[in-house]
């Protein structure tokens, strides 16, 4: 790919108004996943691995862990003297209302480079991608936008960052749908699109005229009247996180081997911020089964079928199953947990007994003393 074509745009809040108990106290893209990694590495890994070298991360609130782990870009190769990471935080009380204002004010930012193309992402998607592909439809289509789409159950479409596609068989599409109009499988928009930097601007600018703010009704489908609109299709691994349920089971999927080996490709790996802690140690009664475990951790209890982030400490007695555990966790001697998400620093006292369910499992909040 020719990495000077492309600009990246990753929008690092999105669908926080479905995920009010992770997003409390960070950003989306700040989430924890997997047990070492955040939201925000999928994108950023995606673009850094396939060549794109100027990327722009746009906050609205609750940003600072998210400066915090990003830095300077250095984990992604993105430490550069031109181009490289830029964060994009607001600078008016309304400015990032809505894509569409937000994408408006960054348009000096937007314009300044010259690349031809703007990769817009969002955070909330775990997937690992070329996009070198994208762009091979793009010009070979002479398109104005591509989408990038998976083939999902319609339930899962939750937001105006996200459309329905009717793509025919040579990619071109033919409607732009902003809500669900049967049951069943559709052609969905996860987020992530290539468009033209004029074309993005203009339809941004004349929707900004007009006073309509909707992304997907006002921007995309207004596209498809005026520009060369085809799609792109993401066969491979891909997570929607769109609730608490959601980030739960995606997560669960990556005790399966094979689910792993499609979404962290050697070749495409998913990289993040390293911290530097001694290998996690196991006591002689320990029991650890089915599980990840980060480094770091003091693991003195029963572990199964869960996600243990770095340096957690787990009692001697305890029980943790079907959890995931998040980073400088202590659950006490003796405690029992099941089916529960428990967030960074969280203090679980000796003997206490907590269960969700896995339809519905119980979180516990960040810095929490249970």
């Amino acid at each position: 790919m020719a990495s000077n074509k492309i600009l990246g745009l990753i929008f690092a809040n999105t669908n926080e108004k479905n995920l009010p108990e992770l997003t409390a106290y960070r950003t989306t893209g700040s989430v924890p996943f997997g047990g070492k990694y955040r939201l925000i590495d999928f994108p950023l890994s995606n673009m850094s691995n396939s060549g794109i070298n100027n990327i722009g991360i746009v906050t609205k609130s609750n940003f600072q862990s998210l400066m915090d782990h990003v830095g300077s870009g250095s984990a992604w190769d993105l430490a550069r003297r031109r181009s490289g990471l830029s964060i994009l935080p607001p600078y008016g009380e309304h400015s990032f209302a809505s894509i569409v204002e937000t994408i408006f004010n960054l348009h000096g930012y937007i314009e300044h480079g010259d690349e031809e193309y703007v990769l817009i992402s969002p955070s909330d998607c775990v997937y690992n991608m070329d996009y070198g592909k994208v762009l091979d439809v793009a010009e070979k289509n002479n398109a104005d936008l591509t989408f990038i789409y998976n083939k999902r159950p319609v339930a899962e479409i939750t937001d105006d960052f996200r459309c329905i596609l009717d793509v025919d068989d040579n990619g071109k599409v033919n409607k732009i749908m902003a809500s669900p109009v049967d049951s069943g499988e559709v052609k969905l928009n996860i987020g992530a699109m290539l468009i033209r930097k004029n074309v993005l601007m203009g339809l941004v600018r004349q929707a900004m005229s007009e006073s309509k703010y909707s992304f997907v009704r006002d921007v995309l489908q207004k596209s498809l009247d005026r520009y060369r609109v085809y799609a792109c299709e993401l066969t491979g691994y891909c997570e929607i996180i769109g609730s608490v349920k959601q980030y739960y089971d995606a997560n669960m999927k990556l005790m399966d081997r094979d689910t792993r080996y499609r979404l962290f490709d050697y070749k495409r790996p998913i990289y993040t911020k390293v911290r530097d802690d001694a290998p996690s140690r196991y006591g002689l009664n320990s029991s650890v089964k089915g599980s990840l475990v980060a480094q770091g951790c003091v693991i003195d209890g029963t572990v199964e079928n869960s996600i243990i982030s770095k340096g957690v400490y787990i009692g001697a007695g305890a029980v943790v199953k079907n959890c995931i555990v998040m980073q400088d966790c202590v659950i006490g001697d003796g405690a029992e947990l099941i089916n529960i998400v428990v967030d960074k620093d969280v203090n679980v006292s000796r003997g206490s007994k907590l269960q969700g369910s896995l339809s519905y499992p119980m979180y516990i909040a960040k810095r929490s003393i249970v």
